[in-house]
């Protein structure tokens, strides 16, 4: 079994722990050491670490969720964006009412003679 750095020197923080807590446990752990050098663990007592496709799978999975929420989050702004937008212009009916009244071709609309 290989372990990174930071397991060992993690293993290493315990070791030294224990021995200065319980000095007979230590010299005791170290006794079974000597004694059964090259025993391996049994199948059941082996840690069980990640395989690399499975780190690949969770930064994938990671990935995919983070582009979710992003695309999500953009959808929602810019839906909210069109609302106000589409609130403030105003509509074609809303123009129509508020345009002035066209005076008819030919003059001012004053049939009267002078």
């Amino acid at each position: 079994m290989s372990l990174n750095y930071g397991q060992l020197l993690q293993l290493r923080r315990i070791e030294v722990g224990l021995r200065r807590s319980d000095p007979h446990l230590g010299a005791m752990f170290g006794i079974f050491g000597r004694l059964y050098p090259d025993r391996d663990l049994p199948a059941w007592e082996q840690p069980q670490l990640p395989s690399g496709q499975g780190r690949i799978r969770r930064a994938a999975a990671w990935i995919a969720a983070a582009l979710t929420v992003a695309a999500t989050t953009i959808g929602a702004r810019l839906s909210w964006a069109v609302t106000v937008a589409a609130a403030r212009w105003p509509s074609r009916s809303h123009r129509r009412a508020a345009a002035p009244a066209a005076a008819p071709p030919g003059g001012n609309g004053d049939r009267r003679a002078a």
